[in-house]
């Protein structure tokens, strides 16, 4: 997070900033050194794990063995901007199951730690600055809304803002959330969503096409705080991810809904 504290300003202007699938898919110059600071860490504590991260790391997922699955900053766009939705996100995958998720925005953003361990729970912590292991940590317990239907329910998903045709997939799934008295939200950071979920503060989320360090530490925690994930290959996106993720209660309208727009989609 140090990284992060160090860069001010309109990073989309910055000289060290680049782009890669579109002028919204951004790296900073934070992205990299907070991916290297991680990398730096996990090589030494555990040396015989793998360590994946979004920008590059020289290892690929694999869903096999130990691995580190890292995104040095979820919610780059909103980052470069200073709109303080963003975070870190890590987790250690074991042979494709989370067993550690660790979710964390600095204090120029949320200043919250959402952390859980597979068979322990899930925790938020309010406040990270002080906290420089597990010893510091005294958090409180997360636990799923229980909001028992899809009206009225809060449903985090996506309107790509770098693919026409994911985007024209991603409305239909958001005119139905609407149409049916669901109340969407976008904000930006996967990692964050999937907390709020495990929080309350949201009954799901959904997204058709995703990368495993977006989510890998988020969907822990949201089974840890007693929510239910459905993860498959993405049908629009080779090499992502499908998500659906909620309390529970809604989980079946949201697969509902996925299929549906799919179904549109191909006919």
């Amino acid at each position: 997070m140090e990284a992060m504290r160090a860069e001010r300003g309109d990073l989309r202007t910055a000289g060290e900033t680049e782009t890669k699938s579109s002028v919204n898919d951004m790296v900073t110059a934070a992205d990299q050194a907070s991916q290297d600071a991680i990398l730096e860490i996990l090589t030494s504590a555990f040396p015989d794990d793998s360590v994946v991260g979004e920008e590059g790391t020289g290892e690929q997922y694999s869903g096999e063995g130990r691995e580190w699955v890292v995104d040095p900053i979820d919610g780059t766009a909103n980052f470069a901007v200073g709109l303080p939705y963003y975070c870190v996100s890590i987790a250690l995958v074991v042979d494709g199951s989370p067993q550690v998720g660790i979710v964390a925005s600095p204090p120029r953003a949320l200043d919250r730690l959402w952390y859980g361990v597979r068979g322990e729970g899930a925790f938020v912590q309010y406040g990270v600055d002080g906290v420089t292991d597990a010893d510091d940590l005294d958090g409180t317990p997360l636990a799923v809304s229980d909001r028992t239907e899809l009206p009225g329910s809060v449903v985090f998903g996506r309107l790509s803002e770098r693919d026409a045709d994911v985007r024209a997939i991603d409305e239909i799934t958001v005119r139905e959330i609407l149409d049916r008295e669901g109340q969407f939200r976008r904000p930006g950071s996967a990692a964050i969503n999937l907390a709020q979920v495990a929080a309350g503060h949201a009954d799901g989320y959904l997204i058709l096409s995703i990368q495993e360090w977006d989510i890998a530490a988020g969907t822990l925690l949201v089974e840890e705080a007693g929510g239910t994930v459905r993860r498959r290959p993405s049908r629009i996106e080779d090499g992502s991810i499908e998500i659906i993720a909620s309390n529970g209660s809604i989980q079946a309208e949201l697969e509902a809904i996925t299929e549906r727009a799919l179904e549109q989609t191909a006919s």
